[in-house]
């Protein structure tokens, strides 16, 4: 951090307080915003000026700050408002520009860097306590985002009932075919483009030759306890593509079912055995064993105890 100048005086921070706000609010207009890149211009400006301009281009030129003599002989103009010499304030000045001084003597300018209005566009105003910190920021937006929502179901969510109708279940007869789509909020997964489609072949409208033919077409497609027929695909890259794959697929298969002119197929049993193994292996899986009748022993069993409560309240 570069020295500041010191100013031993606190009608210095009143006068300085006021005229920050005068400068950036009523003499805008007056006083170029970027006046602080050259201290040659600012002979004959009033002190309390002069002073602000010294800590602009401080503030604004950061590590890019470099002294400069105009700059000294502008503070030198301030030493009967601030109330102390020309010796002090140049002593306080002096680590800024005695690294510049030439070796014959002589002060040279400082080149300083000239700034776009684009780069003093944003965040280079100094903070003058006239906005909120960023975390009271953040609550503030997030009551805005509440009070937002608030509003929409207070005054909007009320215009929805001239759309209310009456909720009709869906007449499985008419509609027997259920699409089963998969989705993962906020991720993608593999599994998401996967659809099922199923439905109860005793709500197809086929006669018993045509679903007996349409049970042996499905194959293990088909479960002969609960009646229901499944069948899924995920060949596709989106479920859309998936869902009238299996349709089509669906549709051949009700077509050749109908069509009892060449075969009906009625002589060929109805083959059961995948539906069996899957049982076994969930029995397998979830070991229930089935306890021998032989194996028991009621003399052995302990004797019941008396139950108190069931006494009492009898």
């Amino acid at each position: 951090m570069w020295p500041v100048l010191k100013i031993n005086t606190s009608c210095y921070r009143a006068v300085t307080r006021l005229d920050l706000s005068v400068r950036w609010v009523s003499n805008n207009a007056t006083i170029p915003s970027n006046l602080f890149l050259s201290p040659g211009e600012w002979k004959n400006l009033p002190p309390n000026t002069i002073l602000q301009l010294h800590e602009e281009r401080k503030f604004k030129l950061g590590p890019n700050y470099q002294p400069n003599v105009d700059e000294l002989e502008a503070l030198y103009s301030t030493s009967d408002f601030t109330g102390q010499t020309k010796n002090q304030i140049k002593q306080t000045y002096q680590s800024h520009w005695a690294a510049n001084i030439s070796k014959k003597g002589r002060q040279k300018h400082i080149k300083v860097k000239k700034y776009s209005p684009n780069e003093l566009k944003h965040g280079l105003r100094p903070f003058q306590f006239d906005d909120l910190p960023t975390s009271v920021q953040e609550d503030l937006d997030d009551i805005k985002e509440t009070r937002y929502y608030q509003r929409i179901a207070a005054f909007e969510l009320p215009q929805l009932i001239k759309f209310r109708q009456e909720y009709k279940p869906v007449d499985m007869k008419q509609n027997p075919i259920t699409y089963k789509y998969t989705t993962y909020m906020g991720e993608e997964h593999p599994n998401s483009k996967k659809v099922v489609l199923s439905c109860r072949t005793s709500e197809l409208g086929l006669n018993d030759k045509q679903l007996h033919k349409f049970k042996l077409l499905a194959r293990t497609r088909y479960n002969f306890e609960t009646d229901q027929f499944k069948m899924s695909s995920e060949k596709f890259n989106e479920p859309l593509q998936n869902a009238h794959y299996l349709h089509d697929i669906f549709q051949k298969l009700i077509n050749e079912s109908k069509d009892l002119s060449m075969e009906t197929f009625e002589d060929i049993p109805l083959d059961t055995r995948h539906i069996k193994s899957q049982n076994l292996r969930k029995r397998k899986n979830g070991k229930t064993y089935k306890f021998p009748e032989e194996w028991n022993r009621p003399e052995d069993a302990p004797k019941e105890m008396i139950n108190i409560l069931k006494e009492i309240f009898n």
